[in-house]
């Protein structure tokens, strides 16, 4: 038996997690409605939709990932977070959206005073339960681990720190010479070859982990004489492939294959950022809604012609799409970019800058373009979901034609508004592979957190009326 993927193994955190929030809504509503004339059932739905918002955030939020592992003080950092994300989603859902518009907003207050430290304290005793459950033989699956002495010693740290919950680590063998009795790290080693069918034989073992590298003939035979024993066999894949990036077995065609990217983005956090896309994209059309009619005036009666500029952009893995801006620039500036390119500060052509540039309309171009105003429309482009809030900048065609093929790892995520380039100062960054290095970096370490804190310093620099934040 395999164990369960996903949030589903973590279902009884789950549980556990809405039995907290049933006992603090209860308490909540007695402290709040003490003495006041409020019939309860009035606020019945809150016992469903308040559950219901705190499980699903922490499904999308990864908040059960690592949950075994997590000590006091990580654990009252994750649940932190959690019940103020929580907090904040639930004031949108029951005032903004009206979903509970009468709900007292002292209620949700005590709710989070309360919850917090008694769920705290209900995952700890869970956690204590399942580790003296799974203390036992007769509750954990015993696991051995066969490998040579390089191998063991490279892994004894992960597989002895490792909480999972029904597994228990059970002994040591390395297959490559004779060291029964030695210990690697704090771990005692319990046979060798000749001896290992021996000691598998007079053992409690459910399952043996073999990590045999380069010697697939031996790892077979192996696995051959522990499947006549009944034994469930894991063997390690990896091997040859350690330098490669977020590796994890999956399924293609009926096919296990060891898959691996640069961008390590789940489901879930996928999701979640294009939840707040929608959100943010819908709250920016609204307000270029508003600066089409402030700006629209203007721009036409500067340089007659379209308010809007739109323009074929090369996204996500290469897939072309139409941006749009305010207008900033002059009706002929794609024609005179030819005949400025000499003056390109990004001598490889990769980008095109240049100081004072002529193509943008005197007075309302370099207003829009220092206040980053001009960037606005693209929220329509996000709300499409050819763009995301925080990405890296999409290419126009004739430099995505120059790219050589390092350089189309940027686009392995949605193109953005904003991005790790745009906030590191970008008018000071004339060399594109300085840009590409950023962009990378931004995918290999991609958060929901990074996401934030890049919009967050978008902000600021907008503020401060600074060009590199668009």
């Amino acid at each position: 038996m395999m164990l369960r993927k996903g949030w589903l193994r973590h279902l009884d955190f789950i549980c556990v997690d809405a039995a907290s929030i049933v006992i603090s809504l209860l308490l909540s509503m007695l402290l709040t409605t003490y003495g006041m004339d409020v019939p309860t059932f009035q606020f019945s739905r809150l016992f469903i939709l308040l559950p219901l918002t705190y499980i699903v955030i922490s499904i999308l939020l990864d908040n059960y990932n690592g949950i075994l592992q997590r000590g006091y003080l990580k654990e009252l950092y994750a649940l932190g977070k959690m019940e103020l994300f929580v907090f904040s989603v639930s004031i949108v859902l029951f005032y903004f959206l009206e979903l509970m518009a009468d709900l007292p907003r002292r209620l949700l207050v005590i709710f989070l005073l309360i919850h917090l430290p008694l769920c705290f304290v209900l995952r700890f005793n869970h956690k204590f339960y399942l580790r003296k459950r799974y203390s036992k033989v007769k509750y954990a699956r015993q696991i051995v681990v066969a490998a040579t002495e390089e191998a063991a010693t490279s892994m004894i740290q992960t597989i002895t720190q490792s909480a999972i919950r029904n597994y228990q680590f059970f002994g040591l063998v390395i297959l490559d010479k004779s060291m029964v009795g030695q210990k690697i790290g704090d771990v005692t080693v319990s046979a060798d070859r000749e001896g290992f069918v021996d000691y598998i034989k007079t053992q409690v073992v459910d399952e043996v982990f073999i990590n045999l590298p380069d010697d697939s003939a031996e790892t077979l035979a192996l696995t051959q004489q522990l499947l006549n024993m009944g034994i469930t066999v894991h063997i390690f894949m990896e091997n040859s492939y350690q330098k490669l990036p977020n590796r994890v077995i999956s399924n293609v065609f009926g096919y296990n294959v060891l898959s691996t990217t640069i961008s390590p983005v789940t489901f879930r956090q996928s999701l979640l950022k294009r939840v707040i896309d929608i959100a943010g994209g819908l709250v920016g059309c609204l307000i270029t809604v508003v600066l089409t009619v402030i700006l629209g005036p203007i721009i036409y009666i500067k340089s007659p012609g379209p308010i809007f500029f739109s323009q074929i952009r090369v996204g996500k893995k290469g897939r072309e799409f139409k941006i749009y801006k305010f207008r900033s620039m002059y009706m002929d500036a794609e024609e005179r970019k030819k005949e400025l390119m000499a003056q390109n500060k990004i001598q490889d052509g990769m980008m095109f800058k240049m100081d004072n540039d002529p193509r943008i309309i005197k007075g309302i171009g370099h207003f829009i373009r220092k206040t980053s105003l001009d960037e606005f429309p693209q929220f329509w482009n996000v709300l499409k979901g050819d763009m995301s809030l925080v990405g890296t900048r999409p290419p126009t065609i004739d430099e995505y034609h120059r790219y050589s093929p390092h350089h189309k790892r940027r686009l392995c995520m949605l193109p953005g508004i904003t991005g790790l380039w745009q906030t590191s100062g970008r008018s000071s960054i004339l060399d594109f592979e300085q840009v590409v290095k950023l962009d990378t970096e931004y995918i290999e370490n991609w958060s929901l957190e990074l996401d934030i804190k890049l919009l967050f310093k978008t902000v600021l620099k907008v503020l401060k009326c600074d060009e590199d934040a668009s």
